[in-house]
């Protein structure tokens, strides 16, 4: 019975050592189950993309946005006359979800810019060559 209680002893020291000098955290502080799990990570689709008052998206095969665990992008499409082309970069997702920055090199300059994101679709709006681009990405 000594022996036992012995063992049961020494394992608890053990486990409180452990516990001490492995620096663990307390849970509140490894974040939330959004932060650790990433739902919004993976590939969305364009399936709205009007330029200058006038729906694009008919004119592309497919336009895509994935992203990805590492904290990159690829903004990749192909138009109707099967030309293909992407666009990478980096991307940071606000803690609460409402917000996705895109950063991608321009040259020898990194260019970043924020999007909402409602309900899980990233609506982009861009100025390009005086014109309104809209786009809305969704996952399929």
């Amino acid at each position: 019975m000594r022996k036992k209680n012995f063992i049961f002893g020494v394992t608890v020291m053990l486990v409180v050592a452990f516990c001490l000098l492995c620096g663990c955290e307390k849970v509140e502080n490894m974040g939330s189950l959004p932060q650790l799990s990433k739902p919004y990570v993976g590939e969305y689709q364009c399936e709205k993309l009007i330029f200058g008052g006038e729906e694009q998206v008919d004119k592309f095969d497919y336009i895509k946005l994935t992203l990805k665990y590492g904290g990159s992008f690829v903004l990749s499409y192909r138009d109707a006359e099967k030309r293909e082309g992407a666009y990478e970069g980096e991307y940071a997702m606000s803690d609460d979800g409402k917000e996705l920055t895109l950063s991608a090199k321009a040259g020898l300059r990194t260019v970043s810019r924020t999007f909402p994101v409602d309900r899980g679709t990233i609506l982009m709006d861009l100025t390009f060559a005086g014109k309104l681009l809209h786009a809305e990405f969704k996952m399929p």
